[in-house]
């Protein structure tokens, strides 16, 4: 095979198309910045999409939950690494993304007698003048950062709809009450966009995705990093009470 460039290059695009195919009906997870810091949410049928990886850095994954658990443990391990190596301070996603964790995906990838992640990770971190930073790693080693925030999600329909309306939207400026019911709008209207084409075909009432419907459904599992906090860790997922008051406001 790695005689003939063609094969391989036909083995790759096969790849592409096979993970995206089995990542297609991922829930989407989508990351924010609010006024005192950023936040990151997803439904899901069972916990076990958001993640703390170190202290000021949390993830959210979508795929295999195995593919997902892996990479949590290699970004944990590369985090503790680095601050071993050279100080607490000095570990940042990028750094983590470009020298660790990219490269080994990339290489698995295009080993194509090996198989594939079947992740998307959506990753955030604040720094030490408490501004977030948002960073998007797709299952071929491909990450890009993503200024205001942002989604992943398994239909590329749905994950760009809701990218345009965070970038249309200052989430910045929102207290955190605000960002999140936000951010749940955001993801209900981009399943349906993503369903648009199914349902108008049904015409079903019934099939319409509502909010009401999707906390029924699924659990919500949110993390916070807040920058103004008297905690010693600032990353902290939100409480029943919270959610509740979140259900009053958006249903």
């Amino acid at each position: 095979m790695f005689e003939e460039p063609f094969r391989w290059m036909e083995a790759i695009s096969t790849r592409h198309s096979y993970v995206r195919e089995k990542l297609q009906s991922g829930q989407p997870v989508i990351a924010v910045p609010y006024q005192n810091g950023a936040l990151i949410l997803s439904f899901s049928p069972q916990p076990g999409k958001i993640f703390e990886v170190y202290d000021r850095i949390a993830m959210g994954g979508l795929g295999h939950p195995a593919d997902v658990e892996k990479l949590r443990m290699t970004l944990l391990d590369m985090a503790h690494l680095e601050g071993f190596n050279r100080s607490s301070q000095d570990v940042n996603l990028a750094r983590l993304l470009q020298f660790g964790i990219a490269p080994s995906l990339k290489q698995n990838f295009e080993e194509v007698m090996r198989a594939p992640y079947l992740i998307k990770l959506l990753l955030l971190e604040l720094d030490r003048d408490g501004q977030p930073n948002f960073f998007r790693l797709n299952y071929d080693g491909y990450w890009e950062t993503l200024k205001n925030g942002g989604a992943i999600a398994g239909d590329e329909k749905a994950m760009e709809w809701i990218d345009k309306k965070i970038e249309e939207t200052p989430f910045a400026t929102f207290p955190l009450e605000k960002a999140l019911a936000q951010a749940c709008k955001f993801w209900q209207e981009g399943k349906q966009q993503a369903a648009g084409d199914e349902e108008k075909k049904d015409d079903d009432p019934e099939a319409i995705i509502t909010l009401k419907k999707v906390f029924e459904k699924w659990s919500l599992e949110v993390a916070v990093l807040c920058a103004e906090t008297q905690r010693k860790s600032i990353y902290r997922t939100i409480d029943s009470r919270e959610i509740e008051k979140l259900k009053a406001a958006v249903l």
